[in-house]
């Protein structure tokens, strides 16, 4: 513990921890009320080196997978060039266990990636999610200043997109 708190640290994702992260999604995903569907649309969250620019897993004093986030460059597609802009990233797999929520270590979660953006060169960042299951995640964007936005992606899951000037 530090100052009488868990101590918490996000680490980059090494191949070693790909069960781990399997497990951790098994159970944050159901918590948010979402399936997890490793054989079907996340299948790239079964081989997360091979798929994600950078994802980074939160853990506690024990190691144990408490959180993950990742950004992934967003390719420009024509079809949505009236709100996606180049040379941007996307926020992925932004998890976290519903017993840490309220603790702030989302909101920690959030800026080190926007920072790690930034680090990488993009001018924006994305996200999309479904607004029924995110409440709280969506209050955490809007107090980055992420800005609600039309869609611009093929998500079919996804029915709330936002977008963040870097």
């Amino acid at each position: 513990m530090k100052d009488g708190r868990y101590y918490m640290r996000l680490v980059d994702f090494r191949s070693f921890l790909q069960p781990q992260v399997n497990e951790f999604l098994a159970k944050a995903l159901p918590e948010s009320g979402r399936e997890y569907d490793p054989e079907g649309k996340h299948k790239p969250l079964t081989d997360i080196a091979e798929n994600f620019r950078m994802f980074w897993v939160l853990v506690d004093d024990d190691q144990e997978i408490i959180g993950t986030i990742a950004i992934n460059d967003l390719k420009f597609d024509e079809r949505y060039a009236d709100v996606l802009h180049r040379n941007s990233g996307e926020i992925k797999c932004y998890y976290l266990l519903k017993a840490y929520w309220g603790e702030g270590l989302g909101k920690k979660m959030m800026g080190f990636a926007i920072d790690q953006a930034r680090s990488f060169g993009y001018t924006w960042l994305y996200l999309d999610t479904i607004s029924s299951k995110s409440e709280s995640a969506i209050s955490i964007y809007e107090q980055f200043g992420f800005e609600k936005i039309d869609r611009y992606d093929d998500n079919r899951d996804a029915d709330f997109f936002m977008r963040l000037k870097l």
